[in-house]
């Protein structure tokens, strides 16, 4: 049997190569709809795939105008959830490189998987710690479309 953490450093790996290599579309179907994103000054319900590829697009862009040369997401730890045997979930830190160089510093964030019926591995919700990283985590067509009740002050 894999392991909680091969099975989410794995979804890790794969969505982090797409969305390096620009493939929002592909991303967005790595996500199980609708997905939350935590973030500390708002939480964000995401729709549906095409919203999500949207916000893909921008972070990518966002990633590349801070002059990043590297994006990697390492597994610090991820359970089998004792509640729900097909959802994992697990704790990761995120690095921004240019060169050797971090561009922001280290970050955690916590996920969780959810496995379908076809035996695929989807992240249904991400919190992330940081805050004002100047990275975009939203296309701007979604900020100003994202219903009111979708924002918070924490």
């Amino acid at each position: 049997m894999t392991s909680a953490c091969d099975i989410y450093q794995a979804h890790l790996d794969k969505v982090s190569r797409l969305l390096w290599d620009g493939d929002a579309e592909s991303v967005a179907n790595m996500l199980y709809y609708p997905h939350v994103i935590h973030l500390p000054e708002a939480d964000r319900v995401i729709s549906n795939p095409a919203e999500q590829s949207k916000d893909a697009e921008a972070f990518r862009e966002s990633l590349s105008a801070l002059g990043a040369t590297a994006f990697h997401r390492l597994c610090r730890e991820a359970r089998f959830d004792p509640d729900t045997p097909d959802r994992i979930i697990g704790v990761h830190t995120t690095y921004v490189m240019h060169g050797g160089s971090y561009l922001t510093d280290p970050y955690d964030c916590a996920m969780s998987l959810l496995k379908q019926t076809d035996g695929r591995w989807l992240a249904d919700a991400i919190r992330v710690s940081v805050r004002n990283s100047g990275m975009a985590y939203y296309h701007r067509d979604n900020i100003f479309n994202r219903p009111k009740n979708q924002t918070s002050n924490d």
